[in-house]
């Protein structure tokens, strides 16, 4: 009898230990990426003249949202921890851009898109300093 009770506490804390790694190992992998729907859809140039021209109602309207931005690529930059950065504007020259920091799912891969492309990025609109900021930009179209 006190062999089965032994064996029966082993075969618990077997259990319960490889439900707690279970439930580490299933957390940390497969955390479902939730996409939030844009507040907004608006193109790389007339966010920028409306931050640049309207200050006070653009903060408003954009700031610390979710945006839909569509543009053309203008420059593409990575930084010392492989993070990039797409700077969209219109399609004529213009010298207001966008800077989209893109989110950290593109750091390992080649990015699908060049600069010249046409394209719409999501992310979340932080700051207006000398462009528009926006940050986790994920890839929405090309």
């Amino acid at each position: 009898m006190e062999r089965r009770i032994q064996y029966g506490i082993f075969l618990l804390l077997f259990l319960i230990a490889g439900l707690c790694i279970y439930g580490v190992f299933f957390r940390s992998v497969s955390d479902p990426v939730v996409l939030t729907n844009a507040d907004a859809h608006i193109r790389a140039g007339d966010l920028a003249a409306a931050f640049d021209n309207q200050g006070a109602s653009a903060d408003s309207l954009y700031l610390y949202k979710v945006l839909s931005v569509t543009g053309v690529v203008k420059k593409i930059r990575k930084d010392p921890s492989g993070s990039y950065t797409a700077f969209l504007g219109n399609s004529s020259s213009s010298a207001s851009l966008v800077s989209c920091t893109l989110d950290s799912i593109y750091n390992h891969k080649p990015l699908p898109f060049r600069t010249g492309d046409s394209l719409t990025l999501r992310g979340t609109c932080a700051n207006h300093l000398t462009e528009v900021i926006l940050l986790q930009c994920i890839i929405e179209k090309q």
